[in-house]
């Protein structure tokens, strides 16, 4: 897993959009994060499947609660872990033994602008990515798994209406602190991931 301090940060140019810029500053976390995702958990079979709501559920549990209480009520995103506790139930698993505390190396006293946005901009980011991975599951469960998670209405509803914020230019020092915020949310997942993957997230 690449530090924070090791996923290079792309420059702010002039007129991009602060999505634009957030995704390049985070590309090689994301790529990161997709391959440590499938290395942990998949969704081939069942139990896949499984593994990959209780390596969800681990990661998003610690950063709900960070960001209930450090964030702006309009950057909260819909919580979403009674959704995998729903399906975790609906597939007869119990949810992980532990979940690493989110430390995103800096104090809500000390927040930059533009941190809680983009903390919120990788949880809501990640309802288009679900949107695909329930295609998948359907197909391979045979529309018999639990897909409340992935089909997040709420979450879906909640980065359209982020969409029309970060697709313009940001604000003086906005797209900075964003990008920080990004990237310590990529490497709390990709920790979890690799915590999954060494077996330290029982399923």
């Amino acid at each position: 897993m690449a530090p924070v301090s090791d996923i290079a940060e792309t420059p702010e140019r002039p007129g991009e959009s602060l999505r634009t810029h957030l995704r390049a500053a985070t590309m090689t976390a994301h790529d990161l994060l997709d391959h440590a995702m499938q290395a942990a958990s998949g969704w081939k079979t069942r139990g896949d499947y499984g593994r990959f709501l209780t390596l969800q559920y681990a990661a998003r549990a610690p950063l709900e609660m960070w960001l209930a209480a450090h964030a702006p009520a309009d950057l909260a995103p819909p919580v979403q872990t009674p959704l995998l506790e729903r399906d975790l139930a609906a597939l007869g698993m119990g949810l992980p033994l532990a979940c690493p505390v989110f430390d995103p190396g800096y104090t809500p006293s000390t927040l930059r602008p533009g941190e809680a946005l983009g903390t919120a901009w990788v949880l809501a980011g990640s309802a288009l990515g679900n949107r695909a991975i329930a295609k998948q599951v359907a197909r391979i469960g045979g529309g018999t798994w639990p897909v409340a998670f992935l089909e997040d209405d709420a979450m879906m509803g909640f980065w359209q209406g982020l969409r029309a914020r970060i697709d313009r230019p940001p604000a003086a020092g906005e797209a900075e602190g964003a990008a920080h915020a990004a990237e310590a949310v990529f490497a709390h997942f990709l920790a979890v991931a690799d915590a999954a993957a060494g077996e330290q997230i029982p399923a």
